[in-house]
């Protein structure tokens, strides 16, 4: 589990956790905390990146399934290597990641607006 503090919310795009998504930095896989179109927080990280490291993202994915190239361009916010969390900005993102994203986040509001409405 990831402590998170509580903050002031500064975020131009709200977070999703569900569905979690698989996206490749370098060589290697890593899934999402949660995401939005504007950032990512990317569990499992232990690596050498540091806050204002520049990054690619080269592929991106569901949780299973296939994996679609993409061209994200990124910077880290925030390493914390106690909980082994990357947080990034996305800066570019070609058009594949932004459909792939957008498409996620159309289908979690649909899936919410079926919910019935408590009382």
């Amino acid at each position: 589990m990831v402590a998170q503090k509580k903050s002031e919310n500064r975020r131009d795009h709200e977070r999703v956790s569900d569905p979690s998504i698989r996206l490749k930095i370098g060589a290697q896989v890593y899934h999402s905390i949660n995401w939005s179109l504007g950032g990512i927080l990317i569990d499992g990280y232990d690596g050498v990146l540091s806050p204002g490291s520049l990054l690619s993202i080269t592929e991106i994915g569901l949780n299973r399934g296939v994996m679609t190239p993409v061209k994200v361009q990124a910077r880290v916010i925030r390493a914390d290597d106690e909980f082994s969390v990357l947080a990034v900005q996305m800066l570019e993102i070609d058009k594949s990641a932004y459909a792939i994203l957008q498409k996620l986040l159309v289908k979690k509001m649909q899936v919410m607006r079926a919910r019935p409405k408590p009382g």
